[in-house]
């Protein structure tokens, strides 16, 4: 079975916190779900060379060597994505935002012709600072604009505070079922939303005539 989820798990260090989320996530999920490590994927980072402007849709990028396009690809497949990432210095991973910029080429596309369009995008963010009223802010601004770039809805991120080392989480099981009630409810909402906008069943016949 094709998976529904598709979890970015965004630290560059692995076996740390963010894995331990991720995995956490995965198990939590009633579906098929599948977690890919993006520093794993070799993406380049946007040169600001303009080509997506005259290509919409397209990345000079793309290619050989480069997995940007690969893990965009897992978005568009899937019907809920997780991002699952630390914060460093107010932000994504260096790694993890490099992948998040390249989410520029589809800007210049139509809002028909968005590539995710009716996808659920979200996110669990965690900091090693204990408090921190604008600690997420930064990663989640952008991540709310690679949504819309890709015509994805934002359903609003889980934030955890004080999770500093690399064993930190592993250890916490408060936090762990923190993740996977959140995980589990994410799906949920979204079951719940594409029940909400199906048509009925007058209303299919309706287009049919």
């Amino acid at each position: 079975m094709e998976p529904s989820v598709f979890i970015a798990a965004c630290s560059p260090r692995r076996g740390g916190n963010s894995d331990c989320a991720a995995e956490a996530a995965r198990m939590a999920l009633p579906v098929p779900a599948f977690v890919r490590r993006v520093a794993d994927a070799g993406v380049r980072p946007c040169a600001s060379c303009g080509h997506c402007l005259s290509h919409p849709g397209e990345c000079a990028l793309d290619g050989p060597g480069d997995g940007a396009a690969a893990i965009f690809g897992h978005v568009v497949r899937t019907r809920l994505t997780l991002i699952v990432s630390p914060v460093y210095f107010y932000h994504l991973p260096a790694q993890a935002k490099a992948w998040v910029d390249r989410s520029q080429c589809f800007w210049a596309l139509p809002p028909s012709g968005k590539p995710a369009a009716g996808r659920v995008l979200s996110a669990i963010l965690i900091g090693a600072r204990e408090r921190g009223e604008h600690l997420f802010d930064g990663a989640e601004r952008s991540l709310r604009c690679m949504a819309r770039v890709m015509g994805m809805d934002w359903h609003p991120a889980l934030r955890l505070y004080g999770f500093d080392g690399p064993g930190a989480l592993r250890d916490d099981s408060a936090a762990q079922g923190r993740i996977r009630s959140f995980a589990a409810a994410a799906w949920h909402m979204l079951e719940g939303r594409e029940v909400r906008h199906a048509p009925s069943r007058a209303e299919t016949a309706g287009m049919a005539r």
